[in-house]
């Protein structure tokens, strides 16, 4: 297992004064200069992001570790913005959202803060590429929707104020971008996205770091934006970064975490925070192999089931005749044996026991999967009538 030996030492990356103010970039054009170290690191997570995807669980075990991974991000997200909700009870809304059953659970601002997330993972009809202004105001929409009881937080529309960002103490930390410059700055950036340069882990992490920058709505920006940055590496390449718990691994230090947004807002220097980040995601996929190897049923299995098994998990859907083609050299009979035996393993599901008999790979996801695509694509057509109606 690669392990960054040569931890960055964060505490030279300081603010010398408050509050930071966002600086107007339009066009969006940042310069940065990355190191071997970092390059290093995504090659690492590209590697680990391939081993996830060429393992094969059984349902049960797949859906747990995808529950507690989905449990973890959503809870550090909302846990930084102060949803008081524990782990466990944002596990078991996850679980019962999985099952079906979160038709049924009592409604309050945190549970349906957990709900919007959870629902956002299976969203993708709202997510799809290239981003526009439809795509961020959609996207606080689904997230916020009656979260806040606040009047001035409506979901999906741009903030007309100013907005300092005060703390606790009383202090104020940051300023946000004025309210008339939000749009053109949004569209620079996505412009910017569009084409950008850079690989999938610096394209993400300067895209979230622009929007925290900008900070289009009265609230959710955070939330909204580590939602977009998991989309986009998703979207980008790294498939599999659903599966890492990297909202922990990110927001573990909240101080250094806010401390180098704030860094970087003043010195326009991005090369910290995108370390930060890169640190952060590198351990999280690091754990999810770890954790997921244990689990991962090929090792135990004959060359034969494990090419019928890969082959299936890419196909999704096939014959008895489709398989024996995959291994023309085993007989039919002894492919249909193995094809069972993965069905025994809860690797496989059969339909039918004649010569038709079908065969699919067992996604324990696939109904809440089709019931939000259906969701998320009438929420997709509703929100863009919305927005154009707004602006």
């Amino acid at each position: 297992m690669y392990h960054n030996n040569n931890e960055t030492d964060y505490s030279k990356y300081v603010v010398d004064g408050y509050p930071v103010r966002h600086k107007k970039k339009d066009p969006f054009k940042p310069n940065l200069k990355l190191n071997k170290q970092y390059h290093d690191m995504v090659d690492r997570i590209r590697v680990l992001d391939s081993k996830l995807d060429n393992m094969i669980l059984g349902d049960e075990d797949y859906l747990n570790l995808v529950i507690d991974a989905y449990s973890t991000n959503i809870h550090w997200s909302v846990k930084i913005e102060g949803n008081e909700l524990s782990f466990d009870e944002v596990r078991r809304i996850t679980k019962r959202f999985t099952e079906g059953n979160y038709g049924n659970e009592k409604r309050n601002g945190a549970t349906q803060e957990i709900l919007n997330h959870i629902y956002s993972f299976f969203a993708k009809n709202i997510f799809e590429q290239p981003w526009t202004m439809n795509v961020i105001t959609s996207a606080h929409s689904l997230l916020m929707k009656d979260v806040e009881s606040d009047s001035k937080v409506i979901p999906g529309e741009f903030r007309k104020d100013i907005v300092s960002i005060i703390g606790e103490d009383g202090f104020e930390y940051f300023i946000a971008c004025p309210p008339k410059f939000i749009e053109p700055e949004l569209e620079s950036l996505l412009g910017w996205l569009e084409y950008s340069p850079f690989d999938v882990v610096c394209t993400s992490v300067l895209f979230f770091h622009e929007f925290e920058s900008i900070h289009p709505f009265i609230d959710g920006n955070g939330r909204t934006g580590r939602t977009l940055f998991q989309i986009l590496l998703q979207e980008r390449g790294l498939k599999n970064s659903k599966l890492c718990k990297f909202e922990y691994e990110l927001l573990k230090d909240s101080e250094r975490y806010y401390t180098l947004l704030a860094y970087t807002d003043r010195t326009e220097d991005y090369t910290p925070f995108i370390t930060y980040v890169t640190e952060a995601l590198l351990k999280a996929y690091e754990d999810a192999v770890e954790l997921f190897e244990t689990k991962d049923k090929l090792k135990d299995l004959d060359e034969v089931t494990k090419t019928l098994a890969k082959r299936s998990k890419l196909v999704r859907d096939f014959t008895v005749a489709d398989a024996v083609s995959w291994v023309s050299t085993v007989q039919d009979q002894t492919v249909r044996s193995k094809l069972n035996k993965l069905v025994e393993m809860g690797i496989l599901e059969r339909e039918g026991n004649t010569r038709s008999t079908r065969y699919h790979f067992n996604d324990p996801f696939k109904e809440v999967r089709e019931d939000s695509d259906i969701k998320s694509k009438k929420d997709k057509e509703s929100l863009e009538s919305y927005n154009q109606d707004s602006f």
